[in-house]
């Protein structure tokens, strides 16, 4: 597959999810009226949109012929890597921290207030939606777009770093509905699809994107703000130091799961 291919299929899929958005919400709104409460309707949406924007892809452009029974058996699958996942998933997230925080960085360095801004919903409802939507939709229907589809077959045309650089653009590019998390989620894409190329198994990269999804709910939903929730607003040395350690800790787990998946 060409680089402009994998673009393009980005695009589209993001243009199916922008129609089918529009093709649940619009009928609701114009022949239905609007409901007091939007909650089921926008969970519903979400999920619905996603699953059919991706699916569509697989149907009409993939046509995969995925194994589930091979790709579910346990011995498949080394127990070594299990153990260097969740460190990589910490340190993505000491990686990613400083991009999330940006403005809040700005704002720090030029002597403005910086204020916690948690916004967790206090529905139980909306909630649970969001735990569907970002625990179980998003780590499978993207690892098996991003890596399973666009990485396997960019690097059966171009040379593995292009490869991989290429389809983390692509899964940045279906974030840009939230700025700041642009180059965390290419960093994110780039390990995802080192260790999708090293190992082979796309079930590696879903539980990967699972504990980082889950460490983010996590926080986001235990009383403490997302963007406040390690070392506050003082953007010190400290602040720096668990950002260099983020590093270091995602390259270790990264050399050990090359390592076991030699062995």
């Amino acid at each position: 597959m060409s680089i402009i291919k994998a673009f393009l299929y980005t695009v589209l899929a993001f243009v199916f999810w922008t129609i089918i958005q529009l093709a649940i919400l619009l009928p609701i709104k114009y022949l239905i009226g609007a409901p007091d409460d939007f909650t089921h309707i926008f969970g519903i949406t979400r999920i619905v949109s996603v699953v059919g924007a991706f699916l569509l892809i697989y149907i009409f452009f993939w046509k995969p012929n995925l194994d589930f029974k091979k790709a579910l058996k346990v011995q498949n699958y080394n127990p070594q890597i299990y153990l260097y996942l969740p460190l990589i998933g910490i340190g993505l997230l000491l990686i990613n921290k400083p991009f999330w925080d940006f403005n809040k960085i700005m704002e720090y360095y030029q002597g403005i207030s910086t204020y916690d801004t948690f916004v967790s919903s206090k529905n139980n409802i909306a909630l649970i939606y969001n735990l569907i939507s970002t625990l179980l939709i998003a780590p499978i229907v993207e690892e098996l777009f991003y890596r399973k589809f666009l990485l396997e077959k960019l690097s059966g045309k171009n040379k593995p770093i292009l490869a991989i650089i290429a389809s983390s653009i692509c899964f940045s590019i279906m974030h840009i509905e939230t700025p700041n998390n642009l180059i965390p989620t290419f960093i994110s894409g780039v390990i995802l699809g080192i260790i999708y190329l090293k190992t082979e198994k796309i079930g590696y990269c879903i539980i990967l994107h699972f504990i980082v999804n889950l460490i983010i709910v996590a926080t986001n939903n235990i009383g403490t703000s997302y963007d406040n929730w390690l070392t506050g607003y003082n953007f010190n040395i400290i602040y720096w130091l668990l950002f260099g350690i983020g590093i270091i800790i995602t390259f270790f787990g990264i050399k050990k799961i090359t390592t076991a998946n030699t062995v």
